[in-house]
């Protein structure tokens, strides 16, 4: 059998409820001083408490002059607290098919294309490797690229570039590289495509990332500053916006 202030507390009573009512069988009829001493718990505390059992119909108080006593019902009085359980269950039960409907009008509607968001997460260098070729199939591709740290993890990207030129005649790349001497060698080798154009960073320009690049309603970033790592991000409202920043960058940086 639990102990008796476990069950109180099923019940529905608070831990000092529970020890309020049970002090008060154990000593009878009293005033809220001797219960509190008796239960070691402080006056005001059992005052408050002993205030919310009379509410509740389990102790009623008697005054005699200025001499206030209380007085805790008989056990058998407790079992009013189970009905009204059972009253409050059965109205949940009642209420309930109304308050999911409640909920179901705060729910978020579907997003529609725009706001649409998709994330894809790429460890080690054979997995990062499926962003440059999921780039290479787009019709417009716009980049801001470290190439001296690109080409050192990924030296086959320039042939992965031609073929894709090859076979995508719809591609058109634009890139802002960075002030290097890899970037110069490289850029002079894909410039020979006319569908190839780039720009050369400002040398106070740094990106975090090794390569972001912007495509098909995608933002890909690649990152060899630790571990080879990337992700993809589908979103058109992020493409959009990105999109008119490195517009914006590119007609401000000199041929």
């Amino acid at each position: 059998m639990k102990k008796i202030v476990d069950y109180l507390q099923d019940l529905g009573l608070t831990e000092i409820e529970s020890k309020v009512y049970q002090g008060l069988l154990e000593i009878g009829a009293s005033t809220v001083k001797d219960l509190a001493e008796h239960i070691g718990i402080k006056r005001i505390t059992t005052h408050f408490n002993v205030e919310s059992l009379i509410s509740k119909g389990l102790i009623t108080q008697t005054v005699h002059g200025s001499r206030r006593q209380i007085v805790a019902e008989q056990p058998d009085r407790l079992y009013y607290l189970i009905e009204q359980k059972e009253k409050g269950v059965k109205q949940l039960q009642s209420d309930f098919p109304d308050f999911v409907k409640t909920l179901d009008g705060y729910l978020s509607k579907p997003r529609s294309e725009e706001q649409k968001i998709e994330v894809k997460y790429y460890e080690g260098k054979k997995e990062v490797q499926l962003i440059y070729k999921d780039v290479l199939n787009a019709k417009e591709v716009r980049s801001y690229v470290k190439f001296g740290a690109v080409s050192l993890v990924f030296p086959d990207n320039f042939n992965l570039f031609n073929e894709a030129i090859d076979k995508n005649p719809n591609l058109i790349i634009w890139e802002i590289v960075e002030n290097s001497k890899v970037s110069q060698k490289l850029t002079n080798m894909f410039a020979q495509n006319s569908r190839y154009h780039y720009k050369v960073a400002h040398p106070s320009i740094q990106l975090s990332a090794s390569d972001f690049m912007i495509y098909d309603n995608k933002i890909a970033m690649v990152n060899l500053s630790k571990h080879v790592s990337g992700v993809i991000i589908l979103s058109k409202d992020f493409f959009e916006v990105s999109k008119e920043i490195f517009d914006f960058v590119w007609k401000m940086t000199p041929d």
